[in-house]
């Protein structure tokens, strides 16, 4: 903790308003530091996770860091399968993402709905785990059990968290 002697004059009193004018200015240029260098850390770590994901589909998640007003960043993920990623899908695999429930993605019940079956068909892409059958008709469909939750953001939050003290001292010596 920084602290500032003053003499109790005139010209001491507005020295003390000039210290703390500058401390209040590297306070706020070191937090920018700090919000920049752990909105970069994240976006590695989301992009990361998010990539090598087990997903049955086209894994189409974009990872990117938003500067939404002064003192605020965040790590933001869109793309059709981010939440089937992010939460998992089908019954097949263990409904273990523990914010899951407060979110509202509860299994079988976002999406088409198809995940309360135990496998199902879609056209498109069989990515990680999905078998392609060949129809009557000769059109391709891939059969799924559904995806685990990779739970990228949920893990990526975890780290920032594991993180942040020692990226503070560092940034604020």
């Amino acid at each position: 903790m920084k602290t500032i002697k003053i003499p109790l004059s005139v010209a001491g009193i507005d020295n003390a308003i000039r210290e703390i004018n500058r401390y209040q200015s590297w306070l706020k240029a070191k937090t920018s530091v700090l919000l920049d260098r752990l909105a970069q850390e994240g976006l590695s770590v989301a992009s990361a996770n998010f990539t090598k994901a087990a997903y049955d589909g086209t894994n189409d998640v974009s990872v990117s860091v938003e500067q939404r007003g002064a003192g605020v960043r965040a790590v933001v993920a869109v793309g059709a399968s981010v939440l089937f990623i992010e939460f998992g899908t089908g019954v097949t695999y263990p409904d273990n993402h523990p914010e899951a429930a407060e979110q509202g993605m509860l299994r079988g019940e976002y999406g088409a709905g198809h995940g309360k079956q135990p496998s199902w068909g879609y056209y498109g892409e069989p990515g990680t785990n999905g078998v392609v059958h060949t129809k009557k008709d000769g059109k391709e469909v891939v059969i799924t059990q559904g995806n685990p939750a990779n739970m990228s953001m949920y893990e990526t939050v975890k780290h920032l968290e594991g993180i942040l003290p020692g990226l503070a001292k560092e940034v604020f010596r």
